[in-house]
């Protein structure tokens, strides 16, 4: 298998379990931080998966990591990414307030939002990504060459 296609399905399989783990700290933890915790999960599977779009049409790997940025590199590639720009938008504000001390807490209303921003946009590049041949199959590492 190609060496750049095996980065994309990587960059998939990785923002997939960032999301799943949002879902799961949101749904699960009983813990004070997990707002915090799904923000920035959130945040990274959001710059994974738009790295993966990126990789997959530039061949080359991105060292970027503002959702926001990402997505103008995609757009340069896809127009239509630009349905994304407030779920990127929100979730660069909320990992501002994950990552460092705020005087405004976040809620559970902030982490819905950044799970939902989140879904939007790995739901929708997942879809591109199918598109141009790679698919996320979860009942299978991505990492490994499919058979």
């Amino acid at each position: 298998m190609d060496d750049d296609v095996l980065e994309v399905n990587e960059w998939i399989f990785e923002a997939q379990g960032d999301y799943d783990h949002s879902v799961w700290t949101a749904t699960e933890a009983k813990n004070p931080y997990a707002p915090k915790i799904v923000c920035f999960h959130c945040q990274q599977s959001a710059e994974k998966i738009l790295k993966a779009y990126s990789i997959a049409k530039e061949g080359t790997r991105i060292k970027e990591h503002s959702p926001e940025i990402l997505l103008n590199r995609c757009k340069s590639h896809s127009p239509d990414f630009g349905s994304l720009d407030t779920a990127c938008a929100q979730l660069s504000l909320l990992i501002t307030k994950s990552r460092y001390p705020s005087k405004r807490k976040l809620t559970a209303s902030d982490m819905n939002a950044a799970l939902q921003a989140a879904a939007q946009i790995l739901e929708f590049t997942k879809a591109k990504l199918k598109e141009l041949g790679y698919e996320y199959l979860p009942e299978q590492d991505n990492r490994q060459t499919p058979t």
